[in-house]
């Protein structure tokens, strides 16, 4: 497979801070960040269109001993009825939340989320082989939800995480089941994955990885580089014991935008063909988040 991509945009958004996840629906992109007090809600060209309120917080940034460090988010779908699901990393105590957001037609419906503790589940995957927590991906293929854990240069090892939709409502007996994941080497660095998207389409898997300095999964650290990954036919190999990511590409050779910028989330907005449309999102560690679109242009 051969992979071209191309920057169609970039974008910063100065007042909201940490930006870790976006999902795309019904024309709109829904922005997570990790110490934020809102859901932001954007338009494809990235006009603001809403700002949905999780928190109370006073400060721009929610203090990090305390933020829930919702590092990722996916839309799911239960009893026929769109949920927006955002996660906590679980890396500490505070961190062990799901919040699960109903859509009302193409609106998120704020009044009516709930909010789950998820640390039996976090107990589990310490159990099944991860030394430390830290949830930083999801997303939906078929019948399962794929998290990822994140790896740091204490813990090299990323994991998969497969498990069921709503695996919140039985924490202690859903389906589990955890595999190692073995990324292409780079020299003089190591990326770590940072979030998913399954594109239905193409039976394929895309994550975005980075790089940061870091020995644990509760400090920041310097940011290095970051990449686009993917694994083909994803839906045959996921019961194989460990997965490899087929390749990957650095985004710092797409473009300089992306210099200093620690890409943490991405979605697909469309699907022709061959021709993937996608949007990213960054974290730059200054309380500032930075939107890219993507073309992503795929060859055999």
């Amino acid at each position: 497979m051969n992979v071209q991509l191309k920057l169609k945009k970039s974008h910063l958004l100065p007042d909201f801070p940490s930006g870790s996840s976006i999902n795309f629906r019904d024309g709109k992109l829904f922005l997570i960040g990790d110490d934020a007090n809102n859901v932001l809600v954007l338009d494809s060209a990235y006009n603001r269109v809403d700002s949905k309120r999780l928190f109370d917080f006073p400060e721009k940034r929610i203090p990090k001993p305390v933020k829930a460090d919702l590092e990722t988010s996916a839309v799911i779908t239960l009893g026929g009825k769109d949920f927006l699901m955002i996660l906590g990393s679980a890396s500490t105590g505070t961190r062990e939340k799901a919040f699960i957001i109903p859509f009302l037609e193409s609106d998120l419906d704020v009044p009516h989320f709930r909010v789950v503790h998820t640390d039996i589940f976090a107990s589990r995957l310490l159990g099944g082989g991860i030394s430390e927590v830290n949830i930083e991906g999801s997303t939906v293929i078929g019948k399962h939800l794929l998290l990822s854990n994140r790896g740091n240069r204490g813990h090299l090892t990323n994991h998969f995480a497969i498990t069921e939709v709503d695996f919140w409502e039985r924490q202690a007996s859903a389906l589990l089941k955890i595999v190692p994941v073995k990324i292409p080497v780079v020299a003089d660095d190591a990326p770590s994955v940072s979030e998913l998207c399954y594109v239905d389409k193409l039976d394929m898997l895309l994550m975005v990885l980075s790089s940061e300095h870091t020995s644990n999964a509760y400090d920041d650290g310097i940011i290095g580089n970051s990449y686009i990954g993917w694994i083909e036919n994803i839906t045959g190999k996921m019961q194989a014991p460990i997965l490899t990511i087929d390749q990957i590409v650095s985004l710092t050779s797409v473009h300089r935008d992306f210099n200093n910028e620690k890409v943490e989330g991405l979605c697909v907005e469309t699907v022709n063909g061959m021709e993937l449309t996608l949007h990213l999102v960054s974290d730059n560690d200054n309380g500032e988040s930075k939107l890219f679109k993507i073309g992503m242009t795929l060859t055999r």
